[in-house]
């Protein structure tokens, strides 16, 4: 009797289905998506049908062509074909698998490049010729944990293609370019995620064609993971979760793939602060703590400064005050240690001035303060140290400052200072109400209902009224 094929049916299940709300996709769904997925890449109509996906899900099938694994690893969002419990037929019990290979579920290099392109070409079609399917899920728990696990292993190499090697110029170009890309979205909202997306695609197409191994090409998968990074935190400032987490999942399996642990980390500390925003301390702290270890020899203070703070968010969420005011604690002392020469290349830990350090705690103290009302005036203190250090410039963190600072005032029944704070940070907004800013500013709303009657709250409720309106 066939062994049933449990990895691709998990993997079916973790993807929603795009007809029934709260329900996974059917086979049939899969199968469409598949479908067209082919036909937007190839060019030719291929005929995979619900029938066909539960011979393989029953294990009475074992091996589709190579066109339908490579399609429902897409839509599926599987690194490579292990993951969907594909086996090739004459695979048992002859050689054993090299070295790269033996370690379960580890990355290959070629697997990544090619999610990477797959992912990049699907986000810049159209909308009406996207599949419906394809990348939606939002991966939770120890799914989530399990597409990230392979971190703590070596990336498999894949054999040298022999193509075109990246050059020192073409590398420096790609460097000063996302150093570029870094100001344009912290100073300005103008920025297309879009323009970042296709940068990314010419990049791993070159990565596709190029000899692995070298430290050129080593070099070009990091600068690939700081552009995923960078479209991520896009889409995740825009509020389009899936995208930012599978960006965000990209740029760690490619710095991964750099052997950058750091770098890999920092994408993880991204994920875990998404988790938070959502609701999914447990994830958060998972993704926080996976990052810890995968960097307990290589994290430099500021690093281990960042990672901290995530992990003093998990605390907050909870409640726990003595755990969180440790994590803080750490924090603190890791960023006192100053920055070193390995920062210049980690974004967020790079970024973690004392302006943002501040403001990070300020803000989990107010969630703390859910708890206990009493940490709302610890959250002031730090917040308001974050709007006196802030760069003018910082228009979008001043923003949130501003916010946050506002709802710790209505916890301590200050509505007029609130208002006045809210006043403040409208203006700032505009250029990002459409994403978290506008998401926190609806929070503020929400919590001031019960002031709603004081004229200067009434206002406050009323421009961000006006604001969303716009």
């Amino acid at each position: 009797m066939p062994e049933p094929n449990h990895l691709l049916r998990a993997a079916r299940e973790r993807l929603p289905s795009a007809c029934v709300p709260g329900d996974y996709a059917s086979r049939a769904e899969v199968a469409e998506a598949v479908n067209a997925w082919l036909w937007e890449n190839t060019g030719k109509r291929y005929e995979l049908d619900a029938h066909y996906l539960a011979k393989l899900e029953r294990g009475v099938a074992r091996w589709p062509g190579a066109a339908y694994r490579s399609g429902l690893r897409y839509v599926l969002g599987a690194a490579d074909d292990t993951a969907l419990g594909f086996v090739p037929p004459r695979r048992a019990k002859t050689a054993p698998l090299p070295p790269s290979a033996e370690t379960p579920g580890s990355w290959r290099t070629g697997a990544l490049i090619q999610r990477a392109t797959a992912m990049t070409q699907h986000d810049l079609m159209p909308p009406t010729r996207r599949t419906v399917l394809a990348g939606t899920a939002l991966l939770a728990g120890h799914t989530l944990a399990a597409e990230l696990r392979p971190l703590l292993w070596p990336v498999a190499a894949d054999p040298i293609y022999g193509g075109s090697a990246f050059t020192p110029p073409e590398l420096e170009a790609t460097a000063q370019l996302v150093g570029e890309l870094r100001v344009w979205r912290s100073r300005s909202s103008a920025l297309s995620r879009a323009a970042v997306v296709a940068q990314l695609g010419a990049h791993t197409e070159h990565l596709r064609h190029a000899p692995q191994g070298t430290p050129e090409t080593l070099r070009a998968f990091r600068l690939g993971a700081e552009l995923a990074e960078i479209a991520a935190s896009m889409a995740w400032d825009a509020a389009e979760h899936a995208p930012a987490q599978r960006y965000y999942t990209l740029a760690a399996q490619l710095a991964h793939a750099a052997g950058d642990d750091n770098l890999a980390a920092v994408a993880l500390a991204a994920l875990a602060r998404q988790c938070y925003d959502l609701g999914r301390p447990a994830d958060g702290l998972e993704m926080t703590q996976l990052a810890q270890y995968g960097t307990r020899r290589s994290a430099t203070p500021r690093l281990r400064a960042v990672l901290a703070t995530r992990e003093a968010w998990a605390y907050a969420c909870h409640g726990d005050a003595r755990a969180f005011r440790r994590a803080v604690g750490l924090a603190e002392d890791h960023h006192a240690e100053g920055v070193r020469d390995a920062d210049a290349g980690t974004p967020t830990a790079r970024s973690l001035d004392d302006a943002e350090l501040a403001g990070v705690i300020g803000a989990r103290y107010r969630d703390l303060a859910r708890f206990d009302a009493q940490h709302a005036r610890t959250a002031q203190d730090y917040i308001g140290r974050a709007l006196a250090l802030r760069h003018p410039s910082r228009a979008r963190n001043r923003a949130f400052d501003l916010i946050g600072l506002a709802r710790t005032h209505l916890i301590t029944r200050e509505p007029d200072r609130a208002a006045e704070l809210i006043g403040k940070a409208v203006p700032l907004a505009g250029n990002w109400a459409s994403g978290r800013v506008g998401v926190k500013l609806r929070d503020f709303h929400e919590e001031a209902a019960p002031f709603a009657r004081t004229p200067v709250v009434r206002e406050a409720r009323e421009a961000i009224a006006d604001l969303f309106a716009a």
